[in-house]
């Protein structure tokens, strides 16, 4: 994809991305050619828009259950 938003080959880390706001964002992002991970505190939400989002799109998405109020999960999302 040509033009100012052509995000291929880059990475974008959505938290909230199950719902809402979130999801259109992750859904941008992935349309725009970036590889998507999107996190949650519903883990098996997150599996499921992921690969929504991944037959919609043709890019790499991801999910993974996060709640970004606890420390040790974000650690573990950055790690991941």
């Amino acid at each position: 994809m040509d033009g100012p938003f052509d995000l291929t080959g880059r990475v974008a880390l959505v938290t909230g991305g199950s719902r809402g706001l979130g999801r259109r964002m992750a859904e941008a992002f992935a349309r725009h050619g970036a590889d998507v991970m999107i996190a949650s505190r519903k883990g098996d939400v997150c599996d499921r828009v992921a690969a929504e989002l991944a037959a919609a799109t043709g890019r790499t998405v991801v999910g993974r259950a996060c709640h970004v109020g606890h420390w040790d999960e974000l650690e573990a999302l950055a790690d991941a």
